[in-house]
């Protein structure tokens, strides 16, 4: 399957698509944007990908998970992992913080601590959001990133390394307290939507109903329906809909695979199933949605 993962290069030319075009690569990057970038279907990244939201809010998806980047959040995108950014409203204003593993690995921290700081528990939603101190600290650093990367002063390089370290470390921590917080609050129904979200991530190419997800979790689907309207506003059926959706479109965007192919690659038993169920989500055909990014 030739399927790549975008470089900062391609990034800022197709989804922050008001910048110049002659914008050089490098392994680190910061853009601040006040205009709301272009719509991400699916994608994956040859770097990371750490977005402070200052105003506005849009949605995000990653793997199995569904959020909002809203306002005074941080979201840490990991790479070679399907997402896509969508819905972004017009006062959306963040900076994009853009860097790949071995820039910050080149520092004086062992390459195993810096492991641990680039790892993204994919469990979890890659997002939190910062009390007023903890934004304007974060907000500090990134403004101080770009100043050097700007400027290109004495040691940039390694003042930049630093100040990415420090977001890492305050990420992971900020992901220690609430993990240890939530832990005292996890409910049945809490339990129940993380072990569905987990079995469709790992299942969705196989298993199409929530009756299927149901039998190997030994509940009923109108059980597992409830807990996962109640704990995430959406139905079960969409989560499983979605994660597939998720991975078609990147399949038909950056694939040379024929729909045939990846309609048995998705598990559907035919190619009129897939292309049924991809326009009945979408309101395009897979072909036309493939015609329409190559244009």
């Amino acid at each position: 399957m030739n399927t790549k993962s975008l470089e900062i290069k391609d990034f800022i030319k197709r989804v922050l698509y008001h910048l110049s075009n002659n914008t050089e690569d490098t392994s680190c990057t910061l853009i601040h944007t006040d205009e709301y970038p272009k719509s991400i279907d699916a994608v994956k990244l040859n770097f990371h990908l750490v977005i402070l939201c200052n105003k506005g809010k849009c949605d995000a998806s990653v793997g199995h998970h569904n959020f909002a980047i809203q306002s005074s959040s941080i979201s840490i995108i990991p790479p070679h992992t399907v997402f896509s950014m969508k819905h972004f409203s017009e006062d959306f204003n963040a900076h994009f913080l853009l860097f790949k593993s071995d820039f910050v690995k080149k520092g004086f921290v062992k390459s195993d601590i810096m492991e641990e700081l680039l790892f993204i528990n994919p469990d979890y939603p890659p997002i939190f959001d910062l009390e007023e101190n903890d934004f304007n600290d974060t907000l500090y650093k990134f403004e101080k990133i770009k100043y050097e990367i700007e400027n290109q002063s004495p040691f940039c390089i390694e003042v930049s390394r630093l100040y990415i370290l420090q977001i890492l470390y305050d990420y992971n921590r900020t992901c220690e307290i609430c993990l240890l917080n939530s832990d005292k609050l996890i409910n049945r129904q809490y339990q129940v939507m993380y072990e569905f979200r987990k079995l469709v991530d790992k299942n969705f190419h196989k298993l199409k109903t929530v009756k299927e997800y149901a039998d190997i979790m030994y509940l009923s689907s109108k059980y597992i329906s409830e807990c996962i309207k109640n704990q995430t506003g959406t139905s079960a059926l969409s989560l499983t809909q979605n994660r597939i959706i998720l991975d078609a479109e990147f399949l038909l965007k950056y694939s040379q695979l024929t729909i045939k192919l990846i309609s048995n690659k998705l598990g559907f038993t035919s190619t009129s199933a897939f292309s049924r169920f991809f326009k009945g989500i979408k309101g395009i055909s897979p072909d036309n949605y493939r015609n329409k990014q190559e244009n």
